[in-house]
């Protein structure tokens, strides 16, 4: 028997898992921290051949777990790291010939995916920390399992992960159950602190001293980013205690790897460590003698705007998922304490895993790597699908900037731009530059190292240098400056060009024109609005707006490169186009007329707008369409009585079937051209639109032959007894008719109107004309409801005739008194 078998209970199963392996394409290891699923596992593999005589690859989200899982494995074995096991991160390789055992990142292992389909080196392909659901591991997920699929039925894939909770893999076909480690956990005491709005800084400033004298072992401390985690490394180095006994670590991503891995060594002073890290230590290798920690509950992501395509950095509540991983992290070596700075009440609203990243991340390079791969999105099978309004910005957004041709195929430019381990936009203004122009390199090195912390707002310097780079930034700029300087394409053709115009074409969607003069915001091409924090002075008219943050609705740009319009129409002339429209003015009588407006428009944004000063009819017509098109016509005709009311009579008949014509608001709006526009003159370069001939041309679109039907079946009135002539209103649904009482006496029937189909509804007025009856029987009126409207109105209108024979009366306009109408 093993000896590893005593101290890892992930061994205890390892014959369940080899048979797991050997028989399913894809087992899952559900294997609680501590248990040696890293550590120890993958030897035992390579020892029991699942792996096919080919090697075993290991997927670690983080570059420094991958560095010090190989280390470990290779130390418990007796070997220099890079023979049996070894590793590829980004930087830094150790690997050899007799490498059987490589633990890479995602970026490493999406390239090997890339270059070798089919992973033809590999029998085993293992996913570690398979929770932490990073967008790069994902598709590295995906593809793998395209790569079973179609090239690799033998290739085999292990999850292992230590939270698995909400993971669906049924739905991607993966039926087998996971496999459950039980193992027995050392005690961890928890304390809940309440209070989380309270500053966690100066929180910890006062509990971490206490810590350090009442407990044993290291502590690990969990904040939401680098300005948090320096801010309290210098508060707690003013402390007396912490000098004389401690030794304070910082940990977040952009640390050279050598000043991470020192985490794990033990001080060479025997002081205890207290280490300060975002949730870069939430999952990696066990870190040794640590049996305190402090959490926040906070961590800081990058959430995506697909509609603008902005990165925003946020900071958010952790999830439940992850904060057993943090308070995990005591209880590894023996017993442990974890101090949460919230309250058990809050932490039941938690969510119970972070979101993936693949839901809310930049879809902008996995679009570009799954086309480099050879399929399409949907064809693969992610375990979370990407939002597909989500991912359709995402390929208009890569087309806008030539990574995509017209019909969505990666182009030269996108295959280009995968080349260099950057955001898409960035790669592609590098892949754009002539060799001369290697310096603007450092420029966007320079914007990829800093961290958005504020609002405040900068002009981006006209030159920047490698040398001012920190050590881990200098080896950012000399892997791309390799890239670039390497064999292979480049499209950048002309060294003439300044370093605005590579930025210009790497940020079309960015270009940003300022709304006021002397003011803070300024209108992006990708619709948004961005303002400046700080009162600068002198901003220029345009701005390329290289990053921005946002809080809440509002977005700060916080740094900028001032251009020009010649510089914008220089870089981006295939992607502004031009476009006439109206604008109304008014002449000296308060007239109004329509003049064209010539634009020229780069995505939402108006670069420059003026007046055509001598336009043709052709411009003038094309201006009038569009004025129409926004025309609320309803609203318009009715300030036209004469107009609404022959409209409404024709859509009366039309609607009870007489007359079989389209008048719909939206189809008379599509064929202006047809009916409208004969009726006007165009030549004219002031186009009056008070008097517009409306009518007459809608009452040619009517038709002559249909005039003689709309008088007789939807007259425009209807001559009374009296011989007025009320209007009929055709506004609702039943044409209506308010009249008089008097003036209808005699009348005992009412007009049926559209043939007969429809009665007319009759509102009877008071001698004050307001209403007393409504009816469509006149004849049932006066002989049952007319004698209460007499007794109610006869004593209050005793000047107006109320006979006790309506029928037989003689109508009359006029009071008693005078003369019979």
């Amino acid at each position: 028997m093993n000896p590893n078998t005593q101290t890892f209970p992930v061994l205890f199963a390892l014959q369940e898992i080899v048979a797991s392996i050997q028989n399913n394409p894809v087992t899952i290891l559900d294997s609680p921290p501590g248990s040696g699923k890293t550590t120890a596992l993958p030897i035992e593999l390579l020892r029991s051949h699942v792996n096919g005589n080919k090697k075993i690859c290991i997927l670690e989200p983080r570059r420094i777990a991958a560095k010090n899982a190989a280390t470990r494995i290779s130390q418990s074995i007796g070997e220099n790291v890079g023979e049996t096991v070894g590793y590829r991160v980004r930087f830094d390789t150790k690997t050899s010939r007799n490498t059987k055992i490589e633990f890479v990142t995602d970026g490493i292992l999406t390239k090997l995916l890339l270059f070798d389909p089919e992973l033809s080196d590999y029998g085993l392909l293992i996913f570690d920390e398979f929770h932490e659901r990073r967008l790069e591991s994902d598709l590295c997920f995906a593809l793998a399992r395209k790569s079973q699929e179609i090239f690799r039925k033998d290739l085999k894939i292990l999850i292992m992960s230590a939270t698995l909770e909400g993971q669906n893999f049924s739905k991607i076909g993966i039926s087998n159950p996971p496999i459950q480690v039980p193992t027995e956990t050392h005690p961890l005491e928890i304390f809940y602190m309440g209070d989380s709005q309270k500053n966690p800084i100066q929180r910890f400033s006062d509990l971490i001293p206490k810590a350090v004298e009442q407990t044993t072992g290291d502590i690990l401390v969990f904040l939401s980013g680098k300005k948090e985690i320096l801010d309290l490394k210098k508060q707690l180095e003013e402390h007396p205690i912490i000098r004389q006994t401690s030794n304070i670590l910082p940990l977040f991503g952009d640390m050279s790897l050598s000043d991470q891995e020192q985490v794990f060594y033990p001080n060479k002073y025997g002081k205890k460590k207290i280490i300060i890290a975002t949730n870069l230590a939430e999952s990696s290798v066990t870190i040794p003698g640590v049996r305190v920690v402090f959490d926040s509950g906070y961590f800081k992501h990058t959430v995506f705007d697909a509609d603008s395509g902005i990165t925003h950095l946020v900071r958010d509540r952790i999830s439940l998922s992850s904060a057993k991983q943090r308070a995990g992290r005591a209880a590894r070596e023996g017993k442990g304490y974890v101090y949460k700075l919230w309250s058990k009440e809050e932490e039941a609203n938690f969510f119970d895993r972070t979101k993936p990243e693949i839901l809310e991340g930049d879809l902008d390079r996995l679009v570009l790597e799954v086309k480099a791969f050879g399929e399409e999105i949907d064809s693969l099978p992610f375990l979370d699908p990407p939002n597909k309004g989500s991912l359709v910005l995402s390929m208009e957004r890569l087309q806008l900037l030539g990574c995509l041709d017209s019909k969505y195929q990666l182009t030269n430019l996108g295959k280009l731009t995968l080349r260099f381990p950057l955001p898409v936009r960035f790669g592609c203004v590098i892949s754009r530059l002539p060799k001369e122009k290697e310096t603007i390199i450092a420029d966007i090195v320079s914007i990829l190292g800093k961290e958005p912390s504020g609002t405040d707002t900068k002009e981006f310097p006209q030159s920047i240098t490698s040398r001012s780079f920190s050590p881990e930034l200098k080896k950012v700029y000399d892997q791309i400056l390799g890239i670039f300087k390497g064999e292979g394409e480049s499209i950048g053709v002309n060294p003439n060009k300044q370093r605005e115009f590579y930025f210009c074409q790497g940020f079309p969607d960015r270009i940003g024109k300022r709304k006021e003069k002397d003011g803070k915001e300024y209108k992006l091409s990708n619709g948004k609005i961005g303002t400046f924090n700080t009162n600068l002075l002198n901003l220029p008219e345009y701005i390329i707006a290289l990053d921005t943050i946002s809080f809440g609705p509002t977005l700060y740009i916080t740094q900028y490169i001032p251009i020009n319009l010649e510089l914008i129409n220089e870089s981006l002339l295939s992607l502004i186009h031009s476009k006439q429209s109206p604008e109304i003015w008014k002449n000296q009588r308060e007239e109004p007329y329509l003049v064209v407006k010539e634009e020229r428009i780069l995505g939402e944004l108006i670069l420059e707008s003026k007046e055509l000063h001598k336009p043709n009819s052709i411009a003038i017509q094309n201006a009038f369409e569009v004025y129409l098109e926004n025309l609320d016509w309803e609203m318009e005709w009715k300030k036209k009585e004469d107009l609404y009311q022959y409209y409404r009579r024709v859509l009366f008949l039309v609607q009870n079937g007489v007359l079989d014509i389209n008048v719909s608001i939206d189809h008379l709006k599509s064929n202006v051209k047809d009916w409208f526009f004969p009726f006007l003159n165009f030549e004219s370069q002031k186009f009056a639109l008070s008097n517009l001939p409306f009518l007459e041309a809608f009452k040619s679109y009517v038709g002559y032959e249909n005039q003689t039907i709309l008088h007789k079946e939807a007259p425009p009135y209807l001559q009374v007894p009296t011989g007025s002539q009320i209007p009929i209103q055709y506004q609702g649904n039943e044409p209506e008719l308010h009249v008089k009482l008097q003036e209808l006496f005699g009348l005992k029937n009412l007009p049926k109107l559209a043939n007969g189909k429809v009665k007319l509804l009759v509102h009877l007025l008071s001698p004050a004309r307001r209403p007393v009856q409504i009816t469509k029987d006149l004849e049932s009126f006066w002989n049952h409801g007319y004698h209460e409207v007499k007794k109610e109105l006869k004593g209050r209108y005793p000047k107006h005739p109320w006979p006790d024979k309506p029928w037989e009366a003689i109508p009359t306009k006029h009071l008693n008194h005078n003369k019979r109408s």
